[in-house]
């Protein structure tokens, strides 16, 4: 427990945990309990729908995007689902997850992955004080991973043998595994399938960097290709402290519900 409590990696899975469910629960009381509500009875209009594995995803998106433009919920959700087939769909809330609009808030999250902190949540007298704070602490904990991977001789159990990997690359899929609780020894380098869609694309280019450090004659125009598809800025690719928000809070303390 003790070596939990002075471990970084661990303590940046259990940051990251409390931010997201920050903008979760912050998300459902902004909007109220009665849309809430609502929301959860979308099986009504797309039956099977919150059994589907990626439904708590699709459902805290839609919570955060009714919370940020003040339209219901079910709107976006509807509106997502008009006029294309999910039938087909192996999992219809990561479908309709992948066609929603992304949230534009106006500072980046903590990580690149991680979404930011919406206005309307920043201009709460309660939540934009204790969501910037938990954000400041996933940055400061990224950090310290970051410093931590590149003080040891040897390479990470994860990195293959002959593998020469960048101290960039390393750092930042040490932060990567580190943020989503990836077991030390699983030997891939980005873990198991992600369902949320910014973690998917952050996964995609991470993988695709490790394959280039792998098999470096490998097809430039594959690798451009694959880019393109990546929805994530390209701004975020370059080797960075991680993103803090523009106050510096002392610390983070739960908001009274």
């Amino acid at each position: 427990m003790l070596g939990e409590l002075s471990d970084p990696a661990a303590r940046l899975c259990q940051a990251v945990q409390r931010y997201t469910d920050g903008l979760h629960v912050a998300a459902e009381q902004l909007v109220g309990p009665q849309t809430v509500a609502e929301l959860d009875q979308a099986d009504q209009h797309i039956p099977g729908l919150t059994t589907e594995p990626t439904w708590p995803t699709l459902r805290a998106h839609l919570l955060a995007l009714a919370a940020e433009t003040g339209q219901d919920p079910l709107r976006h959700l509807l509106k997502a689902a008009s006029g294309r087939d999910l039938d087909t769909a192996g999992d219809m809330a990561a479908v309709l997850d992948w066609r929603l609009p992304a949230l534009t808030p106006t500072d980046p999250g903590p990580l690149p992955w991680l979404p930011g902190i919406p206005s309307t949540f920043r201009a709460d007298p309660v939540w934009g004080d204790y969501l910037a704070k938990r954000s400041q602490l996933v940055a400061d904990l990224a950090g310290q991973v970051q410093d931590h991977v590149c003080q040891g001789d040897r390479p990470p159990a994860w990195a293959s043998p002959g593998i020469h990997l960048s101290t960039a690359l390393v750092r930042e899929i040490a932060v990567w595994r580190a943020a989503n609780g990836i077991n030390p020894q699983d030997p891939q380098p980005t873990g198991g399938t992600q369902l949320e869609t910014l973690r998917a694309l952050w996964k995609q280019r991470l993988d695709r960097d490790v394959a280039l450090a792998t098999y470096p004659q490998a097809d430039a125009r594959t690798n451009k290709r694959q880019a393109g598809r990546t929805a994530l800025n390209r701004s975020d690719d370059r080797q960075r402290p991680y993103q803090k928000p523009k106050r510096r809070p002392s610390g983070p303390a739960a908001p009274r519900r």
